[in-house]
């Protein structure tokens, strides 16, 4: 028989069990607690998250640069901003690691005509710059020459070169150029009829005309097969749109390479 002794020893050694228990769940929770009061939160700061969300990136970083001359009617900050925009959007710029590395005439070339041709031509053979292709919007004067000497650069251009409604020297460009796409003027396939086209549609139209052919060249992957006929590739790149042959007024004479949009 246990002794009255024996038994409040054993007692107060439960009751001290007990109460270490008790204070050690204690204080597990109350750290639990205090751990899970000073968890970090996720904040964006930059931006909307919602307009993050619904404005996903749509452009990758590229080595490639595709060069875009903003010249004659598309050199002006009303015209040529919204659609530098617009491909910013859609393939980023050089300056952000994008595709398009664009230049306005003539605010980014040395003023006068050797200065132009000269800084173009330099521009292109930028060994920092691995170009994929050329796109030349309002061509201004002499930017044949810069062609022509880029040309005469590489055995074989490794890329294609468009020029989009141009003011300079037809057959320069015809030349230089693989698709030379006219917005000065229609006309018949006999060189009659010729008008005026408006610049309301030149305008209206060019986003749309810009976008296709800088998807076509970046579709090429390269240059321009001379093997195949150039009508065939101006039909793909400006598909349910009504195109024609360019004809020379005064010679009546079909170009291979020049096309009107209707």
């Amino acid at each position: 028989m246990k002794s009255r002794k024996s038994v409040l020893k054993g007692t107060a050694l439960l009751f001290l069990v007990l109460s270490a228990g008790l204070t050690f769940n204690s204080c597990g929770k109350k750290e639990a607690e205090a751990s899970d009061s000073l968890a970090p939160e996720l904040e964006i700061t930059d931006g909307n998250p919602e307009e993050l969300l619904q404005t996903p990136q749509r452009w990758h970083v590229t080595n490639k640069r595709l060069f875009v001359l903003f010249g004659y009617d598309f050199n002006a900050p009303e015209v040529y901003e919204p659609l530098l925009e617009s491909l910013k959007e859609r393939y980023g710029l050089d300056a952000d690691g994008g595709l398009i590395l664009p230049y306005v005439y003539p605010n980014d070339f040395k003023h006068g005509t050797r200065g132009f041709s000269n800084d173009f031509f330099n521009v292109l053979q930028d060994p920092a710059y691995d170009f994929c292709g050329i796109l030349l919007i309002g061509a201004p004067e002499h930017t044949h020459i810069a062609m022509a000497r880029n040309q005469d650069a590489w055995e074989n251009l490794p890329y294609p070169v468009i020029a989009l409604f141009p003011q300079d020297d037809i057959l320069g460009l015809e030349a230089t150029c693989d698709i030379v796409v006219d917005k000065g003027f229609t006309a018949g396939l006999n060189g009659d009829n010729i008008e005026d086209e408006t610049e309301a549609l030149v305008f209206s139209e060019a986003p749309e005309i810009i976008i296709d052919a800088i998807d076509y060249i970046l579709e090429l992957e390269g240059p321009l097969e001379k093997n195949t006929q150039i009508q065939n590739h101006i039909l793909q790149m400006f598909k349910g749109k009504k195109i024609h042959h360019y004809t020379d007024p005064e010679s009546g004479l079909q170009a291979i390479n020049h096309f009107v949009l209707n």
